[in-house]
């Protein structure tokens, strides 16, 4: 590495700008780097004629876990340690990088921990970033919800792309932003279904010109993305920013209606796009009509405070349950919790079992074991984590197992009774879980029904996100941006 740097000195001059990317450590690497290591190489490259040193770490790629537990953490402000440290023993400039947000890094550098930002994951998600904190409009932002999906992009020899920004990768496919010329009296396209897919398509269709009218059945808008930020808290971070962006919109946003097709053409639409998501059935299970037994809807109802007088029953059961185990739940602590934070509220018992081993269901695994719950997932197939990025799935199988969460793949003869769940696992033997409630976290399929409703009454019809092809937030936004590059194609055509 000297050698490079004393070589690459030499070639462009002194004034030519030349910083090197340091490991502060290998982590998992009984023989590795250490951090004291990267500290005496960095006086070294200082003398070597460095202007400036990039902080990062490296990992054993034998273990799954640390492929997000070094370079690219998911542990916020990993590496501002052991930036802080090797800048203390150096006098050029430290560049530290690692899931620090904005405001953190103003906040370090201030402090002296590190002089510069590097930004990688959240300039996919909005190359505009650096722009939109120097006009102080930092809420425009668009989250990174550290998916990784970018990263796994490149374990799967794929070109880079990102969940929540369609765009990254695929500019010569959507191209940018347009806005349309188009005449002041138009008709209007008509959005059915708020969740992230409906908004984003809106919130495109807007910005281009169009008349666009938002129709959401629910008293507000995210859809399924609610419960996805219960139970993985970087997607509330994607709900907000889309909730900001439709009210700072010109979108007409109609809450709490019910898009039938006499509805729908009552607005004479010039298009419709249908974004109303997935239909979750409960799977032909033996005792899935239990009372304990909570399908992905009530769940979500339950855990965001709507719902029917069945779901008032059923939480009714839970908050007895959770009376009876009083402390040892941590009833207290719990319910001081829903006084300052109500939509975390969960009447759940001790023991869960979660049929269902996807991307869904291990996401709530790993929100209810962080809540105290003993945790068992049971998965038909043969493997868990389907619908999850390689990389976030490495670390999350990892994560579950070290808290003790039950992985069950190849399970067959599933049947729930009133305090287990028995399943057959793929050797053949049997299992009896005892269980205070079951989830179903599985039965999801596309639901096009209303879009062949609206197209057999005569209207122009498409249809995007889980209610065309269950893609997950990657698979709304991307739909999303496909559906409006097309509509304004189409108009730029005729204009």
């Amino acid at each position: 590495m000297l050698e490079v740097v004393r070589a690459t000195r030499a070639a462009v001059g002194p004034e030519f700008p030349v910083w090197c990317k340091l490991d502060s450590r290998e982590v998992g690497k009984d023989n590795g780097i250490k951090l004291e290591d990267a500290q005496r190489l960095a006086v070294w490259l200082e003398q070597a004629g460095v202007d400036a040193l990039a902080v990062s770490a490296y990992h054993d790629t034998g273990q799954g876990k640390l492929h997000s537990g070094s370079n690219i953490p998911h542990e916020p402000e990993l590496n501002v340690p052991a930036a802080a440290a090797i800048k203390a023993r150096v006098q050029v400039p430290i560049i530290a990088a690692g899931r620090i947000e904005p405001d953190r890094a103003d906040a370090r550098i201030s402090d002296g921990a590190f002089d510069f930002l590097a930004l990688g994951r959240k300039v996919l998600a909005d190359p505009q970033l650096p722009n939109k904190l120097a006009a102080r409009r930092a809420e425009d932002i668009r989250p990174c919800i550290y998916c990784y999906t970018c990263v796994s992009a490149a374990y799967v020899r794929q070109h880079v792309r990102c969940a929540v920004r369609p765009e990254t990768g695929y500019e010569l496919e959507l191209g940018p932003p347009q806005t349309l010329r188009l005449p002041a009296v138009r008709r209007p396209i008509v959005v059915v279904g708020g969740g992230p897919a409906g908004m984003e398509v809106a919130r495109r269709l807007d910005a281009a010109g169009h008349r666009v009218i938002l129709v959401e059945s629910s008293d507000c808008l995210g859809g399924t993305l609610r419960l996805a930020s219960l139970a993985y808290a970087p997607n509330e971070g994607l709900l907000e920013w889309l909730r900001r962006q439709i009210a700072e919109s010109d979108v007409e946003v109609c809450l709490g209606s019910r898009a039938t097709a006499e509805v729908i053409r009552a607005l004479e639409p010039d298009e419709v796009i249908v974004a109303t998501g997935a239909v979750r059935e409960s799977p032909p299970i033996r005792g899935v009509e239990l009372d304990h037994v909570f399908s992905g809807e009530t769940l979500r109802q339950l855990l965001l405070g709507e719902g029917s007088d069945t779901l008032k029953s059923k939480t009714a059961v839970a908050t007895r349950l959770l009376t009876r185990l009083g402390a040892a739940t941590g009833l207290s602590a719990h319910l001081e919790f829903v006084r300052s934070a109500t939509r975390h509220w969960m009447p759940l018992g001790s023991r869960i079992a979660i049929l269902g081993g996807e991307l869904v269901g291990l996401e709530l695994a790993e929100f209810l074991t962080e809540r105290g719950r003993t945790v068992t997932v049971i998965e038909e197939g043969a493997k868990c984590g389907k619908g999850l990025t390689p990389v976030r799935r490495m670390r999350l199988l990892a994560e579950l197992r070290e808290h003790a969460v039950s992985l069950h793949a190849g399970a067959r003869e599933v049947s729930i009774e009133r305090e287990a769940v028995l399943f057959t696992d793929s050797s053949g033997q049997l299992h009896r879980v005892p269980t205070d409630h079951v989830i179903i976290a599985r039965g999801a399929r596309p639901d096009s029904s209303l879009a062949e409703e609206l197209r057999e009454s005569g209207l122009k019809v498409s249809a995007i996100g889980d209610c065309a092809e269950i893609g997950y937030i990657e698979g709304a936004m991307r739909g999303a941006a496909q559906a409006a590059a097309a509509i304004n194609q189409r108009r730029s055509l005729s204009a």
